[in-house]
């Protein structure tokens, strides 16, 4: 339930209590005034014997001030009410810039700043102090992007040079099963800190601002197509069966290394998470200049209270879910950035029981509508 702004809630209040107090205030003065009127027309007229005619004439008055009390009351209740309103509104106009500014800031912005209000009353302390926290969130989240990006590049290397020579052993090492089944682990596990560290590079990279995407007019169709006979020899180990509705003629204005990066994790997903003799659904659709990319498998679903950090760094589901899940928990994260650095959209799709769906947006070519 959406609660009315507090400007209004505090005009609402103040004309209510003020309505009470003139409301008591004229029961008050009514009285003391028909008691006096009372006393002074018995004077006047000089018959203390008359209550009856007295009663009257001062019940007339009584009656003549209450009809004026009630005629101004509404509008004294409103003027105030107004007046509040009003001051309220000019006085929480800072709080309600500094709120618009607070949305625009997120990871990718951070160098952004609240608004100082001129004068430097409690809400110009607050912003200020905003301003400073953000400075030092600024600062830390740099350096950590520093961190992961030195850190992935400087590993590159080294890696590589494992890798060479364990395959060079493994060449050589033809008549020692042991030592050959030794070094096939070694390789297989090397391999995968390379791709770690690749996905952590272009994760800070993406984080940084530097992800530079070679944008061209790509043929979606096509490659949805090469992923789905991707799906379905990666699926003949578990009797996994692939679906495909794809239309024709799709493009997209994207960077095709990064957006096959995107489908291919997407895919390994959809097969990891799959269960036995399952299956997998591909559809390609389009809404207006919008290409909608929708990929589901069969298997659990992903828990409701887990759906909101599907898409942090290295979370993993559960792996009961799975046969023997691999992986590092970094698939979707790089999925969700290279959505955006396009200017697209992925989302968790809840529209059928006993499926896991992700949906993936691009925008097409500019100033091109898809048809």
């Amino acid at each position: 339930m959406k609660r009315w702004p507090i400007r209004s809630r505090l005009a609402v209040w103040t004309a209510f209590f003020l309505t009470v107090e003139l409301i008591i205030f004229g029961i008050a003065s009514g009285w003391v005034i028909y008691n006096e009127q009372l006393e002074a027309f018995r004077e006047i007229r000089g018959q203390p014997d008359s209550p009856i005619v007295i009663r009257k004439e001062a019940a007339e008055l009584i009656y003549d001030l209450a009809s004026a009390y009630l005629t101004a009351l509404p509008a004294a209740a409103l003027f105030a009410a107004f007046g509040v309103w009003w001051i309220t509104r000019k006085s929480l106009k800072p709080l309600q810039d500094v709120a618009d500014a607070a949305e625009q800031i997120h990871a990718k912005a951070l160098d952004q700043r609240l608004p100082q209000p001129p004068a430097q009353d409690e809400i110009g302390r607050l912003v200020q102090v905003l301003n400073d926290t953000f400075d030092r969130l600024e600062r830390s989240f740099a350096q950590a992007t520093r961190f992961s990006s030195d850190a992935s590049h400087e590993l590159k290397t080294p890696l590589t040079i494992m890798r060479g020579e364990i395959e060079s052993a493994l060449r050589t090492q033809v008549d020692n099963p042991e030592i050959e089944t030794l070094l096939a682990g070694l390789l297989d596990q090397t391999q995968r800190l390379s791709a770690i560290t690749e996905k952590l590079l272009l994760l800070s990279r993406a984080d940084a601002g530097a992800l530079i995407l070679k944008k061209e007019a790509v043929e979606f169709s096509a490659m949805c197509h090469d992923l789905v006979e991707d799906a379905q020899v990666l699926g003949i180990r578990h009797k996994i069966t692939t679906n495909a509705e794809i239309s024709r003629g799709i493009i997209v204005w994207a960077d095709q290394s990064y957006i096959r990066q995107a489908l291919l994790n997407l895919l390994d997903n959809a097969i990891k998470y799959n269960i036995e003799s399952g299956a997998i659904s591909v559809s390609l659709t389009k809404s207006g200049s919008l290409a909608i990319f929708r990929i589901a498998n069969t298997g659990q679903e992903i828990p409701k209270d887990r759906e909101t950090r599907i898409f942090e760094r290295f979370y993993r589901a559960d792996p009961s879910r799975t046969f023997d899940v691999v992986g590092s928990g970094l698939g979707l994260s790089i999925c969700r950035e290279i959505a955006l650095a396009h200017g697209g959209h992925i989302w968790l799709d809840r529209n059928e029981p006993g499926w896991t769906a992700f949906v993936l947006t691009l925008p097409g070519p500019p100033g091109l509508k898809i048809l």
